[in-house]
């Protein structure tokens, strides 16, 4: 938990970036309860207005899901993973008419119309004007606009898209510098968590990983020097698709498998000291829990409060 930053919050979006790497994001409410789990003195607000700022970019990255980035990282994580997620998603966009051509001349005509950012209706009606017509009802705009971050050319806002922002230094980087940030949140892990975290091929995982580097223990492996987790009964409620869980493909050292039946991988659940012990959901304007484990109740209380002033 002390790697996620859930037992010692960050005092700013960059910091937890920074440490995280990435706040899954395709639901951004669900990225908002991600940050406020993860940091202190940090607002809604400040989400909004960093990602305005483009200082956060919210653009395609592991698995080709939507994750929060710090903008120094955007690029390289874009350059390294878009490739392959560009690749796994041909398919489907040569079924809704977007062919190599069509989304040639789509990413050209992108960065024409993009000066602003640009709501996706906005998007599709500014390309029609320039020659690039899509059919606003089917799903073709959306993967168009992935095509594009996958690209390293588009992200987006709370609800808007732009051209990515780029940092100064955005040198490329290779598999073995996305495992070390990866450990540095979520080691120990394994090999076959990482490559389900990234969505890379398991054989460029296995040419690039760097074993040399790690120490191997019970449960994976790990950077060196890496603290032991500290147990104080820290508790967090975690919203849905909240990478506590979506980090791992053997979740069992997080999640009783008695229990697992209980939780939805994406949905909202209740942790205690690195354990998932409960669920909880929103009703009537209060948090509802539904624990089946021992949660400390004046933990629960104040991050119920948390969660119910986040806005």
């Amino acid at each position: 938990m002390r790697a996620q930053r859930l037992t010692t919050p960050a005092r700013s979006l960059p910091e937890l970036l920074r440490d995280v790497l990435a706040v899954q994001a395709q639901d951004t409410t669900a990225a908002g309860l991600a940050v406020r789990a993860r940091t202190t003195g940090v607002t809604s607000a400040d989400l909004r207005a960093a990602l305005a700022a483009g200082d956060v970019v919210r653009t395609c990255a592991m698995r080709g899901a939507v994750h929060l980035l710090r903008r120094e990282d955007a690029g390289w994580l874009v350059g390294l993973l878009g490739p392959v997620n560009a690749a796994r998603s041909r398919r489907r966009r040569l079924e809704l008419g977007l062919t190599d051509d069509v989304c040639a001349r789509a990413l050209d005509a992108l960065r024409e119309v993009l000066t602003e950012p640009l709501t996706r209706p906005q998007v599709v009606a500014r390309l029609a004007d320039v020659g690039v017509v899509l059919d606003p009802a089917s799903p073709a705009p959306a993967y168009l606009l992935a095509h594009a971050a996958n690209k390293g050319l588009v992200g987006a806002g709370e609800s808007t898209y732009r051209l990515l922002p780029r940092a100064e230094d955005d040198e490329p980087r290779g598999v073995a510098e996305l495992v070390r940030r990866y450990l540095r949140a979520y080691g120990p892990a394994t090999v076959e968590d990482f490559t389900a975290w990234s969505g890379l091929p398991e054989a460029a995982v296995g040419a690039a990983f760097p074993f040399d580097e790690l120490v191997r223990g019970g449960h994976g492996w790990q950077l060196p020097a890496t603290d032991a987790a500290d147990l104080d009964g820290t508790v967090r409620l975690l919203g849905p698709f909240d990478t506590f869980l979506l980090g791992y493909s053997d979740r069992t050292l997080l999640l009783d498998p008695l229990h697992a039946p209980l939780v939805r991988t994406a949905g909202p659940h209740v942790v205690v000291d690195g354990q998932v012990r409960g669920t909880w959901r929103r009703r009537d304007g209060r948090v509802v829990v539904e624990q089946f484990g021992h949660i400390p109740v004046s933990e629960l209380d104040v991050e119920v409060e948390s969660v119910l002033t986040w806005a």
